[in-house]
């Protein structure tokens, strides 16, 4: 097996580079070539031997990474074109080729569709005997659009690919509903929506095969309950599927509808409740993908979403894409955006303040995956000697709660990174708070909620001597009574240390009352998605209290809003950390020379003694952080060594820019 790099198809290349680019080491899958003899060679040529088509043939069977980039070409204005891969149909056909469940949403014009109908050709046309595909949209009419674009791509292939390995002119079945590959006993299949609760019943029901794909399911009318439905039939299926080596899966592509309206409720709650791709997870073995999925899944789907910038488009392609849109800024927002809209009617916040908000909203620029499992998103990138704040609200990993990590920027308390699941349970939690506190920022202070999930983290960190330290908490005064012997009573006062937030209903009155002026005067600092989706969801309720939507969230807000209460109306922050309640520079606290010194001696001896820290740093972020601590202490003649530990603890984790 070789990587095909002279390929004439520049996208792939592109995407590579774009994968390197992004400090993912697996980053050439897509230009995977198993017979080396078919470098330079055209599928398309007119003077291709019988070997070399058989040879051809042979490698679009087992590589379908051949078979997109250099065999498939799509109708295109008037022309065919060969198929532009981008980092989103290149992520559907990565993730499908494991057979993993999915859920795709990409900005317009970037073929989501197009990437399943491309693979359903390959799957039935050459991976694969005796399967079912069913197709189903919001409407028969869409699924017969996405039937039609099936057979024109396929009868793009070449003509003697076609003639000699596909194509069985009598006993095919070619109509606008249903295709039949005869030679593979392959059948794919439209399947109207339910028009009903009892037809959609009855719809899910009938779908026993192992590979269903639903086109814009968040407008699919009782989407619910034809999911819901078609599991039994789908799992067995599946299983056979599995057991006799052949694909299969359930692939959804959508684009953001009402969260108002049942459907896209349904669809935006199975988001939620997917794991959440990135590009580390390229780099996964099939072993580490599943137990990233079965940590971070509820549903065992995995939801894939990039933005337009993520996909190498800039402003210039924005601004014409709003252009066809007729400047409609409703279908701007979903379709290219990719925001969910709901009703205003109940919001907390106009639509001109969310907008001002989301104007500062930012994709993450680096990532640590912790265990393999815990991805932390930054928005900038950090500066491991800061004194960041990590404010944390507890869930129990048991519901749709979140259990959130905000790290907060003490200069002007903006959002500089955060981790959200509702799949970690509270001793997981733990161990990233402390992982977090004494590896990656040892310089942080620390925040907790303490509610009955919070309760036993603070008392398990409140033991440890790297953490305890830098934990917020505050002295109470408490009235107590003792009986003296002649039987008096007398009362008085002593002092107990409370540690972490309690979010009762005054103080959670309180933080409410602090975010409408947040929002006004600093709505640059609400950088992370997961904060302003939580934020758009905010509803005033008939009796005045201010909550989240039914289908919304404010896990992250409400671990955002426990940091701004504790420095408010706290005196931990200013008294013990030295950050005071007014956006300073005067707030930030950077380790001194030789605490860096000691401080990075640590993380060597950490990596040099814990198996899984070969991974520990994401990319260029931690890697650029230690390189820039080797320079500063490199002049230091006391400190050498320590710097010659450091550059060849960067050589063991095999930080390498050209690799």
């Amino acid at each position: 097996m070789i990587y095909d790099v002279k390929t004439k198809n520049i996208s792939f290349l592109k995407v590579a580079k774009l994968l390197r680019d992004r400090n993912v080491k697996n980053n050439k899958f897509m230009l995977t070539l198993y017979d080396d003899s078919l470098v330079g060679i055209d599928p398309r040529s007119k003077n291709l031997t019988i070997n070399q088509k058989f040879a051809i043939y042979r490698e679009c069977c087992r590589n379908v990474w051949y078979f997109i980039r250099e065999v498939v070409i799509v109708p295109a204005d008037g022309t065919e074109i060969p198929y532009e891969a981008n980092l989103g149909n290149i992520t559907m056909t990565y993730v499908k080729s494991y057979n993993k469940n999915m859920i795709m949403i990409l900005p317009r014009q970037h073929g989501k569709s197009m990437g399943e109908v491309i693979f359903d050709i390959w799957n039935l046309c050459f991976a694969t005997k005796n399967a079912n595909v069913m197709y189903l949209n919001k409407g028969k009419n869409d699924s017969i659009k996405n039937l039609k674009l099936f057979r024109d791509i396929k009868n793009l292939l070449p003509e003697w690919m076609l003639t000699s390995f596909i194509s069985d002119p009598k006993n095919d079945i070619d109509n606008q509903e249903s295709k039949l590959i005869s030679k593979k006993n392959n059948t794919i299949k439209v399947v109207a929506p339910g028009a009903d609760p009892d037809s959609a019943d009855k719809q899910g029901r009938g779908l026993t095969t192992s590979n269903i794909y639903f086109d814009e399911f968040a407008f699919m009318k009782y989407n619910e309950i034809t999911y819901k439905t078609c599991q039994p039939a789908y799992k067995k299926a599946s299983e056979n599927a599995k057991k006799f080596n052949t694909p299969y899966g359930i692939t959804i592509t959508t684009t953001p509808n009402n969260l108002d309206v049942p459907a896209g409720a349904f669809c935006y709650s199975m988001i939620e409740n997917a794991a959440k791709w990135t590009v580390e997870c390229f780099d996964f073995s099939p072993e580490q993908l599943d137990d990233f999925i079965e940590a971070n899944s509820q549903n065992s789907f995995v939801f894939i979403q990039y933005s337009y910038k993520e996909l190498g488009r800039d402003e210039k392609w924005l601004r014409e894409m709003i252009r066809q849109a007729n400047g409609d800024t409703l279908t701007v927002k979903r379709e290219i955006l990719l925001e969910w809209p709901r009703s205003m009617e109940s919001s907390v916040f106009t639509e001109d303040d969310l907008d001002k908000i989301h104007e500062f909203v930012k994709d993450s620029v680096s990532r640590i995956l912790v265990d393999n499992k815990w991805v932390i998103n930054f928005y900038e990138t950090p500066d491991i000697n800061l004194n960041y704040i990590l404010s944390c609200d507890v869930a129990g990993g048991l519901s749709n709660d979140n259990s959130v990590i905000n790290i907060i920027h003490p200069e002007d308390f903006r959002i500089v990174g955060d981790f959200r699941s509702n799949k970690i349970d509270t001793d997981s939690f733990k161990e990233l708070i402390k992982k977090l506190m004494t590896f990656y920022l040892r310089n942080a202070v620390l925040v907790i909620e303490r509610n009955s999930y919070g309760l036993p983290i603070l008392a398990n960190l409140m033991k440890n001597p790297e953490v305890e330290p830098r934990m917020y908490r505050e002295t109470k005064e408490k009235l107590g009574e003792k009986v003296k012997s002649d039987g008096f009573t007398v009362k008085r006062k002593s002092n107990t240390i409370a540690y972490g937030v309690d979010t009762n209903t005054v103080t959670r009155k309180q933080m409410f009352d602090m975010l409408p002026e947040i929002v006004e005067t600093e709505y640059d600092k609400f950088i992370s998605p997961n904060l302003y989706k939580d934020i758009a969801s905010l509803e005033k309720k008939k009796n005045g209290k201010i909550e989240h939507s039914s289908n919304g969230h404010d896990d992250s807000l409400m671990a955002y809003l426990i940091f701004r209460w504790a420095v408010y109306y706290g005196t931990c922050f200013k008294n013990m950390f030295g950050i005071y309640p007014t956006p300073s520079r005067m707030n930030v606290r950077v380790v001194s020379s030789s605490d860096n010194i000691q401080r990075i001696e640590k993380v060597i001896n950490v990596a040099n003694t814990t198996a899984d820290n070969i991974s520990a740093f994401d990319g260029n972020s931690m890697y650029s952080q230690l390189q820039e601590q080797a320079r500063k202490i490199q002049g230091d003649q006391e400190t050498r060594d320590k710097t010659n530990q450091i550059n060849l603890f960067l050589k063991a984790m095999n930080f390498n820019n050209d690799d």
